[in-house]
Protein backbone atom coordinates (compact mmCIF):
# COMPACT_ATOMS: atom_id res chain seq x y z
CA UNK A 1 0.00 0.00 0.00
CA UNK A 2 2.87 2.34 0.87
CA UNK A 3 4.49 1.56 -2.50
CA UNK A 4 1.28 2.41 -4.36
CA UNK A 5 0.93 5.73 -2.47
CA UNK A 6 4.55 6.59 -3.27
CA UNK A 7 3.90 5.94 -6.99
CA UNK A 8 0.86 8.22 -6.95
CA UNK A 9 2.90 10.98 -5.26
CA UNK A 10 5.67 10.74 -7.87
CA UNK A 11 3.14 10.84 -10.71
CA UNK A 12 1.51 13.90 -9.14
CA UNK A 13 4.81 15.74 -8.82
CA UNK A 14 5.77 14.92 -12.43
CA UNK A 15 2.34 15.73 -13.89
CA UNK A 16 2.43 18.73 -16.33
CA UNK A 17 1.05 22.00 -15.05
CA UNK A 18 -1.39 22.00 -17.98
CA UNK A 19 -3.10 18.96 -16.43
CA UNK A 20 -3.12 20.37 -12.90
CA UNK A 21 -4.50 23.70 -14.16
CA UNK A 22 -3.71 25.97 -17.09
CA UNK A 23 -1.28 28.83 -16.49
CA UNK A 24 -2.99 32.21 -16.74
CA UNK A 25 -0.46 34.59 -18.25
CA UNK A 26 -0.73 38.23 -19.30
CA UNK A 27 2.14 39.75 -21.32
CA UNK A 28 2.54 43.51 -21.61
CA UNK A 29 5.14 45.09 -23.88
CA UNK A 30 5.76 48.83 -23.82
CA UNK A 31 8.02 51.38 -25.43
CA UNK A 32 10.39 52.75 -22.84
CA UNK A 33 10.98 55.95 -24.79
CA UNK A 34 7.25 56.59 -24.84
CA UNK A 35 6.56 55.54 -21.31
CA UNK A 36 3.16 53.88 -21.78
CA UNK A 37 2.17 50.22 -22.29
CA UNK A 38 0.59 49.02 -25.51
CA UNK A 39 -0.47 45.38 -25.60
CA UNK A 40 -1.98 45.79 -29.07
CA UNK A 41 1.42 46.35 -30.59
CA UNK A 42 0.73 49.79 -32.07
CA UNK A 43 2.69 52.87 -30.98
CA UNK A 44 3.47 56.23 -32.40
CA UNK A 45 6.51 56.90 -30.27
CA UNK A 46 9.88 58.07 -31.54
CA UNK A 47 11.85 54.91 -30.73
CA UNK A 48 9.68 52.31 -32.41
CA UNK A 49 7.17 52.75 -35.18
CA UNK A 50 4.28 50.37 -35.75
CA UNK A 51 6.26 48.01 -37.99
CA UNK A 52 9.17 47.79 -35.55
CA UNK A 53 6.87 47.08 -32.62
CA UNK A 54 5.08 44.40 -34.63
CA UNK A 55 8.43 42.78 -35.46
CA UNK A 56 9.27 42.61 -31.75
CA UNK A 57 5.96 40.99 -30.85
CA UNK A 58 6.31 38.49 -33.69
CA UNK A 59 9.74 37.39 -32.39
CA UNK A 60 8.85 37.45 -28.65
CA UNK A 61 7.95 33.81 -27.95
CA UNK A 62 6.40 34.39 -24.52
CA UNK A 63 4.03 36.89 -26.11
CA UNK A 64 3.10 34.47 -28.89
CA UNK A 65 2.50 31.54 -26.52
CA UNK A 66 0.73 33.31 -23.65
CA UNK A 67 -2.65 31.76 -24.58
CA UNK A 68 -1.29 28.24 -25.09
CA UNK A 69 -3.42 25.90 -22.90
CA UNK A 70 -0.43 23.53 -22.57
CA UNK A 71 1.90 26.23 -21.23
CA UNK A 72 3.52 25.16 -17.95
CA UNK A 73 5.09 27.31 -15.26
CA UNK A 74 8.50 25.87 -16.06
CA UNK A 75 8.14 26.61 -19.77
CA UNK A 76 6.85 30.10 -18.99
CA UNK A 77 9.90 30.84 -16.85
CA UNK A 78 12.20 29.56 -19.62
CA UNK A 79 10.49 31.82 -22.16
CA UNK A 80 10.81 34.77 -19.79
CA UNK A 81 14.55 34.21 -19.44
CA UNK A 82 14.84 34.14 -23.27
CA UNK A 83 12.67 37.25 -23.77
CA UNK A 84 15.54 39.76 -23.77
CA UNK A 85 17.36 37.74 -26.43
CA UNK A 86 14.15 37.49 -28.47
CA UNK A 87 13.63 41.24 -28.36
CA UNK A 88 17.21 42.11 -29.25
CA UNK A 89 17.21 39.59 -32.13
CA UNK A 90 14.14 41.39 -33.50
CA UNK A 91 15.57 44.89 -33.15
CA UNK A 92 19.12 44.37 -34.46
CA UNK A 93 18.07 43.54 -38.07
CA UNK A 94 16.15 46.83 -38.01
CA UNK A 95 19.26 48.80 -36.97
CA UNK A 96 18.86 48.96 -33.18
CA UNK A 97 22.02 47.47 -31.67
CA UNK A 98 21.98 49.22 -28.28
CA UNK A 99 18.54 48.36 -27.01
CA UNK A 100 17.83 47.61 -23.35
CA UNK A 101 15.03 45.53 -21.87
CA UNK A 102 13.56 45.74 -18.37
CA UNK A 103 11.62 42.55 -17.73
CA UNK A 104 9.67 41.21 -14.80
CA UNK A 105 7.58 38.10 -14.13
CA UNK A 106 5.34 38.13 -11.06
CA UNK A 107 2.26 36.24 -9.87
CA UNK A 108 -0.72 38.09 -8.41
CA UNK A 109 -3.84 36.24 -7.25
CA UNK A 110 -3.15 33.26 -9.50
CA UNK A 111 -2.39 35.36 -12.59
CA UNK A 112 1.13 35.63 -13.95
CA UNK A 113 2.16 39.03 -15.29
CA UNK A 114 5.13 39.36 -17.65
CA UNK A 115 6.13 42.96 -18.41
CA UNK A 116 8.84 44.20 -20.75
CA UNK A 117 9.85 47.82 -21.13
CA UNK A 118 11.95 48.26 -24.26
CA UNK A 119 14.28 51.14 -24.90
CA UNK A 120 15.42 50.70 -28.47
CA UNK A 121 18.22 53.23 -28.23
CA UNK A 122 19.87 55.16 -30.99
CA UNK A 123 19.66 53.44 -34.39
CA UNK A 124 22.73 52.50 -36.39
CA UNK A 125 23.07 54.67 -39.50
CA UNK A 126 24.80 53.72 -42.73
CA UNK A 127 28.08 55.63 -43.03
CA UNK A 128 29.27 54.29 -46.40
CA UNK A 129 28.22 51.95 -49.19
CA UNK A 130 30.81 50.37 -51.48
CA UNK A 131 29.75 48.15 -54.39
CA UNK A 132 32.62 46.96 -56.57
CA UNK A 133 32.67 44.64 -59.58
CA UNK A 134 35.45 42.29 -60.56
CA UNK A 135 35.73 39.62 -63.21
CA UNK A 136 35.12 39.66 -66.99
CA UNK A 137 32.03 41.89 -66.70
CA UNK A 138 33.64 44.58 -64.55
CA UNK A 139 33.95 47.14 -67.33
CA UNK A 140 30.35 46.97 -68.58
CA UNK A 141 28.00 49.93 -68.22
CA UNK A 142 25.44 47.38 -67.06
CA UNK A 143 26.98 47.56 -63.59
CA UNK A 144 27.49 51.32 -63.38
CA UNK A 145 25.72 53.30 -60.64
CA UNK A 146 25.08 50.22 -58.50
CA UNK A 147 25.92 52.18 -55.38
CA UNK A 148 23.34 54.86 -56.25
CA UNK A 149 20.72 52.16 -56.87
CA UNK A 150 21.39 50.30 -53.64
CA UNK A 151 18.36 50.54 -51.31
CA UNK A 152 20.51 51.71 -48.37
CA UNK A 153 22.24 55.05 -48.80
CA UNK A 154 24.50 57.12 -46.55
CA UNK A 155 22.55 58.30 -43.51
CA UNK A 156 19.82 55.65 -43.75
CA UNK A 157 18.93 53.48 -40.78
CA UNK A 158 20.61 50.09 -41.22
CA UNK A 159 17.99 47.52 -42.23
CA UNK A 160 19.18 43.99 -42.83
CA UNK A 161 16.22 43.05 -45.03
CA UNK A 162 16.88 46.01 -47.32
CA UNK A 163 20.55 45.03 -47.37
CA UNK A 164 19.66 41.47 -48.46
CA UNK A 165 17.18 42.80 -51.04
CA UNK A 166 19.92 45.03 -52.47
CA UNK A 167 22.31 42.09 -52.78
CA UNK A 168 19.66 39.95 -54.48
CA UNK A 169 18.90 42.72 -56.97
CA UNK A 170 22.57 43.03 -57.96
CA UNK A 171 22.98 39.27 -58.29
CA UNK A 172 19.73 38.99 -60.27
CA UNK A 173 20.91 41.73 -62.63
CA UNK A 174 24.12 39.79 -63.30
CA UNK A 175 22.42 36.42 -63.80
CA UNK A 176 19.72 37.82 -66.08
CA UNK A 177 22.42 39.22 -68.33
CA UNK A 178 24.33 35.99 -68.79
CA UNK A 179 26.66 36.01 -65.77
CA UNK A 180 25.17 32.84 -64.31
CA UNK A 181 28.25 32.07 -62.19
CA UNK A 182 28.25 35.49 -60.53
CA UNK A 183 28.76 35.57 -56.76
CA UNK A 184 29.92 37.88 -53.98
CA UNK A 185 33.56 37.55 -52.98
CA UNK A 186 32.88 39.99 -50.17
CA UNK A 187 29.57 40.94 -48.56
CA UNK A 188 30.10 42.63 -45.24
CA UNK A 189 28.17 44.89 -42.92
CA UNK A 190 30.58 46.32 -40.33
CA UNK A 191 28.63 47.71 -37.39
CA UNK A 192 30.43 50.18 -35.10
CA UNK A 193 28.33 50.03 -31.95
CA UNK A 194 30.27 52.83 -30.25
CA UNK A 195 29.31 55.55 -32.73
CA UNK A 196 26.16 53.85 -34.08
CA UNK A 197 27.42 53.65 -37.63
CA UNK A 198 27.81 50.90 -40.23
CA UNK A 199 29.80 50.38 -43.40
CA UNK A 200 28.56 48.19 -46.25
CA UNK A 201 31.19 46.56 -48.46
CA UNK A 202 30.23 44.41 -51.46
CA UNK A 203 32.48 42.87 -54.09
CA UNK A 204 30.79 40.93 -56.91
CA UNK A 205 32.77 38.61 -59.15
CA UNK A 206 30.76 38.34 -62.39
CA UNK A 207 32.45 35.22 -63.73
CA UNK A 208 32.20 34.54 -67.46
CA UNK A 209 29.27 35.83 -69.49
CA UNK A 210 27.34 32.99 -71.11
CA UNK A 211 25.39 33.42 -74.34
CA UNK A 212 22.52 31.57 -75.93
CA UNK A 213 23.68 28.91 -78.35
CA UNK A 214 21.55 27.04 -80.83
CA UNK A 215 18.01 26.10 -79.80
CA UNK A 216 17.06 22.77 -81.28
CA UNK A 217 14.38 20.11 -81.10
CA UNK A 218 13.79 16.73 -82.69
CA UNK A 219 10.05 17.43 -82.96
CA UNK A 220 8.22 17.33 -86.29
CA UNK A 221 5.18 19.28 -85.10
CA UNK A 222 6.08 22.70 -86.50
CA UNK A 223 8.90 23.64 -88.84
CA UNK A 224 12.15 25.15 -87.63
CA UNK A 225 11.45 28.58 -89.19
CA UNK A 226 8.21 28.98 -87.24
CA UNK A 227 9.77 27.62 -84.04
CA UNK A 228 12.62 30.13 -84.23
CA UNK A 229 10.12 33.01 -84.49
CA UNK A 230 8.67 32.07 -81.12
CA UNK A 231 12.05 32.41 -79.39
CA UNK A 232 12.22 35.50 -77.12
CA UNK A 233 15.99 35.66 -77.75
CA UNK A 234 18.46 35.28 -80.61
CA UNK A 235 21.50 33.06 -80.77
CA UNK A 236 24.36 35.07 -79.28
CA UNK A 237 22.18 37.05 -76.84
CA UNK A 238 23.18 36.97 -73.14
CA UNK A 239 21.89 33.81 -71.51
CA UNK A 240 18.90 34.41 -69.20
CA UNK A 241 16.86 32.05 -67.06
CA UNK A 242 13.96 34.48 -67.34
CA UNK A 243 13.87 34.05 -71.11
CA UNK A 244 14.11 30.27 -70.76
CA UNK A 245 10.97 30.40 -68.59
CA UNK A 246 9.32 32.85 -70.99
CA UNK A 247 9.96 30.50 -73.93
CA UNK A 248 8.21 27.66 -72.12
CA UNK A 249 5.15 29.86 -71.50
CA UNK A 250 5.10 31.08 -75.12
CA UNK A 251 5.17 27.55 -76.53
CA UNK A 252 2.38 26.37 -74.23
CA UNK A 253 0.22 29.35 -75.24
CA UNK A 254 0.42 28.44 -78.93
CA UNK A 255 -1.93 25.52 -78.32
CA UNK A 256 0.27 23.33 -80.54
CA UNK A 257 1.82 21.33 -77.68
CA UNK A 258 0.54 19.27 -74.77
CA UNK A 259 3.97 19.18 -73.15
CA UNK A 260 6.91 21.57 -73.27
CA UNK A 261 10.35 21.07 -71.70
CA UNK A 262 13.06 23.72 -72.20
CA UNK A 263 16.45 22.50 -71.01
CA UNK A 264 19.72 24.49 -71.17
CA UNK A 265 22.60 22.09 -71.74
CA UNK A 266 25.55 23.43 -69.76
CA UNK A 267 27.45 20.18 -70.29
CA UNK A 268 27.57 20.98 -74.01
CA UNK A 269 28.83 24.57 -73.75
CA UNK A 270 31.14 25.66 -76.56
CA UNK A 271 32.80 29.08 -76.53
CA UNK A 272 30.56 30.10 -73.61
CA UNK A 273 27.43 29.43 -75.69
CA UNK A 274 24.70 27.40 -74.02
CA UNK A 275 22.65 25.20 -76.37
CA UNK A 276 18.97 24.85 -75.52
CA UNK A 277 17.11 21.58 -76.08
CA UNK A 278 13.33 21.53 -76.54
CA UNK A 279 11.22 18.46 -75.89
CA UNK A 280 7.74 18.99 -77.33
CA UNK A 281 4.68 16.73 -77.29
CA UNK A 282 1.87 17.42 -79.75
CA UNK A 283 -1.58 18.54 -78.63
CA UNK A 284 -4.75 17.22 -80.20
CA UNK A 285 -5.24 19.55 -83.19
CA UNK A 286 -9.03 19.53 -83.36
CA UNK A 287 -11.31 21.18 -80.85
CA UNK A 288 -15.09 21.04 -80.98
CA UNK A 289 -17.60 23.04 -78.99
CA UNK A 290 -21.37 23.03 -78.72
CA UNK A 291 -23.63 25.40 -76.87
CA UNK A 292 -27.24 26.32 -76.22
CA UNK A 293 -28.34 29.64 -74.82
CA UNK A 294 -30.58 32.62 -74.87
CA UNK A 295 -29.89 36.28 -75.61
CA UNK A 296 -32.40 39.08 -75.75
CA UNK A 297 -30.88 40.24 -79.06
CA UNK A 298 -30.95 36.75 -80.62
CA UNK A 299 -33.62 34.76 -78.80
CA UNK A 300 -32.97 31.07 -78.16
CA UNK A 301 -29.83 29.97 -79.94
CA UNK A 302 -27.55 27.05 -80.58
CA UNK A 303 -23.95 27.24 -81.69
CA UNK A 304 -21.32 24.76 -82.79
CA UNK A 305 -17.66 25.42 -83.60
CA UNK A 306 -14.74 23.44 -84.98
CA UNK A 307 -11.17 24.64 -84.65
CA UNK A 308 -8.03 23.04 -86.01
CA UNK A 309 -5.20 24.64 -84.07
CA UNK A 310 -2.46 23.18 -86.25
CA UNK A 311 -3.48 22.54 -89.85
CA UNK A 312 0.13 22.08 -90.99
CA UNK A 313 3.69 22.47 -89.70
CA UNK A 314 3.68 26.17 -90.68
CA UNK A 315 1.21 26.88 -87.87
CA UNK A 316 -1.84 27.57 -90.01
CA UNK A 317 -5.22 27.41 -88.28
CA UNK A 318 -8.66 26.58 -89.65
CA UNK A 319 -12.02 27.20 -88.00
CA UNK A 320 -15.71 27.13 -88.80
CA UNK A 321 -18.88 27.94 -86.88
CA UNK A 322 -22.64 27.66 -87.18
CA UNK A 323 -25.12 29.80 -85.25
CA UNK A 324 -28.86 29.14 -85.37
CA UNK A 325 -31.26 31.38 -83.45
CA UNK A 326 -34.69 32.94 -83.61
CA UNK A 327 -33.40 36.19 -85.10
CA UNK A 328 -29.90 35.54 -86.46
CA UNK A 329 -28.48 32.63 -88.43
CA UNK A 330 -24.84 32.57 -89.42
CA UNK A 331 -22.28 30.19 -90.89
CA UNK A 332 -18.64 31.06 -91.39
CA UNK A 333 -15.14 29.71 -91.92
CA UNK A 334 -11.66 31.19 -91.59
CA UNK A 335 -8.07 30.33 -92.44
CA UNK A 336 -5.30 31.97 -90.41
CA UNK A 337 -1.58 32.18 -91.19
CA UNK A 338 0.94 33.42 -88.58
CA UNK A 339 3.21 36.22 -89.81
CA UNK A 340 5.95 38.42 -88.28
CA UNK A 341 5.67 37.72 -84.52
CA UNK A 342 3.48 34.59 -84.63
CA UNK A 343 2.22 35.22 -81.11
CA UNK A 344 0.33 38.35 -82.15
CA UNK A 345 0.41 38.83 -85.94
CA UNK A 346 -1.70 36.95 -88.47
CA UNK A 347 -3.01 37.02 -92.02
CA UNK A 348 -6.59 35.83 -92.08
CA UNK A 349 -9.04 34.86 -94.81
CA UNK A 350 -12.71 34.47 -93.93
CA UNK A 351 -16.04 33.83 -95.55
CA UNK A 352 -19.47 34.26 -93.92
CA UNK A 353 -23.15 34.01 -94.68
CA UNK A 354 -25.62 35.62 -92.30
CA UNK A 355 -29.37 36.05 -92.19
CA UNK A 356 -30.92 38.45 -89.68
CA UNK A 357 -34.45 39.65 -88.92
CA UNK A 358 -35.70 42.43 -86.65
CA UNK A 359 -38.60 44.91 -86.67
CA UNK A 360 -39.81 44.44 -90.25
CA UNK A 361 -36.21 44.27 -91.48
CA UNK A 362 -34.61 41.24 -93.09
CA UNK A 363 -31.11 40.90 -94.52
CA UNK A 364 -29.08 38.18 -96.19
CA UNK A 365 -25.38 38.93 -96.28
CA UNK A 366 -22.64 37.01 -98.07
CA UNK A 367 -19.10 38.23 -97.46
CA UNK A 368 -15.46 37.32 -98.08
CA UNK A 369 -12.54 39.12 -96.48
CA UNK A 370 -8.79 39.19 -96.10
CA UNK A 371 -7.23 40.85 -93.06
CA UNK A 372 -3.87 41.37 -91.46
CA UNK A 373 -3.94 42.01 -87.74
CA UNK A 374 -1.87 42.50 -84.62
CA UNK A 375 -3.44 41.35 -81.34
CA UNK A 376 -0.98 42.32 -78.62
CA UNK A 377 -1.71 42.46 -74.90
CA UNK A 378 -2.17 46.25 -75.03
CA UNK A 379 -2.54 47.35 -78.65
CA UNK A 380 -4.66 45.71 -81.33
CA UNK A 381 -4.83 46.96 -84.90
CA UNK A 382 -5.44 45.68 -88.37
CA UNK A 383 -6.48 46.32 -91.96
CA UNK A 384 -9.16 44.48 -93.93
CA UNK A 385 -10.45 44.21 -97.48
CA UNK A 386 -13.95 42.82 -97.66
CA UNK A 387 -16.46 42.10 -100.44
CA UNK A 388 -20.10 42.16 -99.29
CA UNK A 389 -23.19 41.15 -101.22
CA UNK A 390 -26.36 41.95 -99.27
CA UNK A 391 -30.03 41.44 -100.11
CA UNK A 392 -32.48 43.19 -97.80
CA UNK A 393 -36.06 44.23 -97.06
CA UNK A 394 -36.63 47.28 -94.85
CA UNK A 395 -40.27 48.06 -94.17
CA UNK A 396 -41.95 48.51 -97.56
CA UNK A 397 -38.68 48.79 -99.54
CA UNK A 398 -36.26 46.18 -100.85
CA UNK A 399 -32.78 46.39 -102.26
CA UNK A 400 -29.42 44.82 -102.90
CA UNK A 401 -25.90 46.07 -102.39
CA UNK A 402 -22.48 45.00 -103.64
CA UNK A 403 -19.57 46.71 -101.89
CA UNK A 404 -15.77 46.46 -101.84
CA UNK A 405 -14.84 47.69 -98.36
CA UNK A 406 -11.29 48.55 -97.33
CA UNK A 407 -11.11 49.25 -93.61
CA UNK A 408 -8.89 49.64 -90.60
CA UNK A 409 -9.22 49.30 -86.83
CA UNK A 410 -7.17 50.25 -83.79
CA UNK A 411 -7.73 49.73 -80.10
CA UNK A 412 -5.80 50.03 -76.87
CA UNK A 413 -6.53 48.44 -73.50
CA UNK A 414 -4.93 49.31 -70.16
CA UNK A 415 -6.29 47.18 -67.34
CA UNK A 416 -5.22 45.27 -64.26
CA UNK A 417 -7.23 42.32 -65.58
CA UNK A 418 -9.31 42.29 -68.78
CA UNK A 419 -11.60 39.51 -67.54
CA UNK A 420 -12.27 40.83 -64.02
CA UNK A 421 -11.30 44.48 -64.17
CA UNK A 422 -10.95 46.66 -61.09
CA UNK A 423 -9.34 49.60 -62.88
CA UNK A 424 -8.89 49.94 -66.62
CA UNK A 425 -10.12 51.41 -69.85
CA UNK A 426 -10.42 50.56 -73.54
CA UNK A 427 -10.48 52.87 -76.55
CA UNK A 428 -11.25 51.72 -80.09
CA UNK A 429 -11.63 53.23 -83.56
CA UNK A 430 -12.99 51.54 -86.69
CA UNK A 431 -13.03 53.09 -90.18
CA UNK A 432 -14.34 51.67 -93.45
CA UNK A 433 -15.60 52.95 -96.79
CA UNK A 434 -16.34 52.25 -100.46
CA UNK A 435 -16.31 54.00 -103.84
CA UNK A 436 -18.76 53.57 -106.72
CA UNK A 437 -15.85 53.57 -109.14
CA UNK A 438 -14.37 50.43 -107.52
CA UNK A 439 -16.78 47.49 -107.61
CA UNK A 440 -19.31 49.18 -105.31
CA UNK A 441 -22.92 50.38 -105.45
CA UNK A 442 -22.29 53.28 -103.07
CA UNK A 443 -19.67 55.82 -102.09
CA UNK A 444 -19.27 56.45 -98.36
CA UNK A 445 -16.87 56.71 -95.44
CA UNK A 446 -17.89 55.52 -91.99
CA UNK A 447 -16.11 55.85 -88.65
CA UNK A 448 -17.00 54.65 -85.19
CA UNK A 449 -15.15 55.26 -81.91
CA UNK A 450 -15.84 53.86 -78.48
CA UNK A 451 -14.43 54.17 -74.98
CA UNK A 452 -15.15 52.15 -71.86
CA UNK A 453 -13.72 52.77 -68.41
CA UNK A 454 -13.90 50.92 -65.10
CA UNK A 455 -12.72 52.27 -61.76
CA UNK A 456 -12.99 51.00 -58.19
CA UNK A 457 -13.43 54.07 -56.03
CA UNK A 458 -14.27 52.10 -52.87
CA UNK A 459 -13.88 48.53 -51.70
CA UNK A 460 -16.45 46.27 -53.41
CA UNK A 461 -17.77 49.17 -55.55
CA UNK A 462 -17.12 49.68 -59.27
CA UNK A 463 -18.08 52.58 -61.52
CA UNK A 464 -18.44 51.56 -65.19
CA UNK A 465 -18.90 54.02 -68.04
CA UNK A 466 -19.02 53.64 -71.82
CA UNK A 467 -19.58 55.97 -74.76
CA UNK A 468 -19.86 55.29 -78.50
CA UNK A 469 -19.95 57.81 -81.32
CA UNK A 470 -20.36 56.95 -85.02
CA UNK A 471 -20.84 58.86 -88.24
CA UNK A 472 -21.25 58.20 -91.96
CA UNK A 473 -20.48 60.50 -94.88
CA UNK A 474 -22.91 59.41 -97.66
CA UNK A 475 -25.29 61.18 -100.02
CA UNK A 476 -28.32 59.22 -98.76
CA UNK A 477 -28.69 56.60 -96.07
CA UNK A 478 -30.88 54.65 -98.52
CA UNK A 479 -27.71 53.85 -100.53
CA UNK A 480 -26.40 51.70 -97.69
CA UNK A 481 -27.65 48.23 -96.71
CA UNK A 482 -29.00 47.76 -93.14
CA UNK A 483 -25.75 46.13 -91.94
CA UNK A 484 -23.94 49.46 -92.46
CA UNK A 485 -26.57 51.76 -90.95
CA UNK A 486 -26.56 52.82 -87.32
CA UNK A 487 -29.20 51.58 -84.87
CA UNK A 488 -29.54 51.86 -81.10
CA UNK A 489 -31.24 49.66 -78.53
CA UNK A 490 -30.40 46.25 -77.09
CA UNK A 491 -27.99 44.56 -74.67
CA UNK A 492 -24.89 46.49 -75.79
CA UNK A 493 -26.67 49.78 -76.47
CA UNK A 494 -29.64 51.39 -74.71
CA UNK A 495 -31.13 48.75 -72.44
CA UNK A 496 -34.87 48.94 -71.95
CA UNK A 497 -35.37 49.09 -75.71
CA UNK A 498 -35.54 46.20 -78.16
CA UNK A 499 -32.60 45.29 -80.37
CA UNK A 500 -32.13 47.91 -83.14
CA UNK A 501 -35.44 49.59 -82.26
CA UNK A 502 -34.09 53.15 -82.00
CA UNK A 503 -33.43 55.22 -85.11
CA UNK A 504 -35.10 57.10 -88.01
CA UNK A 505 -38.30 55.53 -89.35
CA UNK A 506 -39.99 55.38 -92.75
CA UNK A 507 -43.62 56.08 -93.64
CA UNK A 508 -44.67 52.65 -92.33
CA UNK A 509 -43.05 53.29 -88.94
CA UNK A 510 -40.22 50.81 -89.54
CA UNK A 511 -36.88 51.81 -88.02
CA UNK A 512 -34.57 52.07 -91.04
CA UNK A 513 -31.30 53.15 -89.36
CA UNK A 514 -29.37 56.40 -89.58
CA UNK A 515 -26.14 58.15 -90.49
CA UNK A 516 -25.04 58.88 -86.94
CA UNK A 517 -24.90 57.10 -83.61
CA UNK A 518 -24.49 58.31 -80.05
CA UNK A 519 -24.75 55.94 -77.08
CA UNK A 520 -23.65 56.33 -73.48
CA UNK A 521 -24.04 54.46 -70.20
CA UNK A 522 -23.14 54.85 -66.54
CA UNK A 523 -23.32 51.91 -64.14
CA UNK A 524 -22.61 51.38 -60.44
CA UNK A 525 -21.85 47.83 -59.31
CA UNK A 526 -21.74 46.52 -55.73
CA UNK A 527 -19.98 43.24 -54.99
CA UNK A 528 -21.86 40.93 -52.61
CA UNK A 529 -19.30 38.12 -52.50
CA UNK A 530 -16.69 36.57 -54.79
CA UNK A 531 -19.39 35.31 -57.15
CA UNK A 532 -22.39 37.66 -56.92
CA UNK A 533 -22.84 41.39 -57.41
CA UNK A 534 -25.69 43.81 -58.12
CA UNK A 535 -25.80 46.91 -60.34
CA UNK A 536 -27.85 49.97 -61.16
CA UNK A 537 -27.47 51.81 -64.47
CA UNK A 538 -28.55 54.69 -66.67
CA UNK A 539 -28.36 54.36 -70.48
CA UNK A 540 -28.94 56.94 -73.19
CA UNK A 541 -28.54 57.01 -76.95
CA UNK A 542 -29.96 57.60 -80.41
CA UNK A 543 -29.38 56.78 -84.06
CA UNK A 544 -30.24 59.71 -86.36
CA UNK A 545 -29.75 61.34 -89.74
CA UNK A 546 -28.84 64.78 -88.39
CA UNK A 547 -27.07 66.14 -85.34
CA UNK A 548 -30.40 67.35 -83.93
CA UNK A 549 -30.21 64.78 -81.14
CA UNK A 550 -33.24 63.58 -79.19
CA UNK A 551 -31.70 60.98 -76.92
CA UNK A 552 -33.65 58.00 -75.61
CA UNK A 553 -33.09 57.26 -71.93
CA UNK A 554 -33.52 54.25 -69.66
CA UNK A 555 -32.75 53.09 -66.14
CA UNK A 556 -32.48 49.67 -64.61
CA UNK A 557 -31.01 47.23 -62.13
CA UNK A 558 -29.20 43.96 -62.65
CA UNK A 559 -27.49 40.95 -61.14
CA UNK A 560 -24.02 39.69 -61.98
CA UNK A 561 -22.44 36.23 -61.70
CA UNK A 562 -18.64 36.09 -61.92
CA UNK A 563 -17.20 33.19 -63.93
CA UNK A 564 -13.62 32.43 -65.07
CA UNK A 565 -14.30 33.87 -68.55
CA UNK A 566 -16.21 36.99 -67.42
CA UNK A 567 -19.67 37.79 -66.13
CA UNK A 568 -23.21 36.65 -66.76
CA UNK A 569 -25.22 39.88 -66.64
CA UNK A 570 -29.01 39.85 -66.19
CA UNK A 571 -30.62 43.29 -66.35
CA UNK A 572 -34.14 44.65 -65.99
CA UNK A 573 -34.48 48.06 -67.69
CA UNK A 574 -37.28 50.54 -68.28
CA UNK A 575 -37.41 53.39 -70.82
CA UNK A 576 -37.92 56.89 -69.44
CA UNK A 577 -40.37 59.48 -70.78
CA UNK A 578 -42.18 56.94 -72.96
CA UNK A 579 -45.92 56.46 -73.21
CA UNK A 580 -45.55 52.79 -72.33
CA UNK A 581 -42.93 52.26 -69.62
CA UNK A 582 -42.64 48.50 -70.17
CA UNK A 583 -39.82 46.59 -68.55
CA UNK A 584 -37.37 44.59 -70.69
CA UNK A 585 -35.10 41.76 -69.64
CA UNK A 586 -31.52 41.72 -71.01
CA UNK A 587 -29.04 38.86 -70.77
CA UNK A 588 -25.38 39.29 -71.69
CA UNK A 589 -22.19 37.25 -71.18
CA UNK A 590 -18.58 38.38 -71.57
CA UNK A 591 -15.40 39.89 -70.17
CA UNK A 592 -15.28 43.37 -68.63
CA UNK A 593 -12.96 44.84 -71.27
Amino acid sequence: MRLLSLLFLIMFLLMPDAVLGAVVLDVTVSDGDQGRPDTAGATDGTAMDKETFAAVLARLRIYQQQKDPMLSVGEMRRLHRAAEKDIKSALEPLGYYSSTVEGALVETEGIWHATYIITSGKPVLVRSVSVKITGPGSGLSLFSDLEKQFPLQDGAVLNHQQYEDGKKKILRLAIQNGFVEAGFEKNEVRVHRGNHQADIDLLLNTGHRFLFGKTYSAQKIINQDLLSRYLPYKEGDPYSLREISQLQSILYETGFFSGVTVEPEFDKISELRVPVALTLAPALPNRYSFGLGYGTDTGFRGKTEWRNRLFNDSGHRVSSSLLLSEKINRVGASYEIPVADPRYDALKYAGNWASEEWNNTKTNLLSAAAAVSHSGPIYQYGATLEVRDEQYDVGVTSGSSLLLLPGGSWSVVFADNRIKTQDGWRFSVDVKGADKNIISDATFVQAQAGVKGITSLFDKWRLIGRFTLGGTAVDSIDELPPSLRFYAGGDQSVRGYAYKSIGPTDASGTVIGGRYLMVGSMEVERKINDMWSVAAFYDTGQAMNSMDVNLKKSVGIGGRIALPFGQIRLDIAMPLLEEENAFRLHLNIGADL
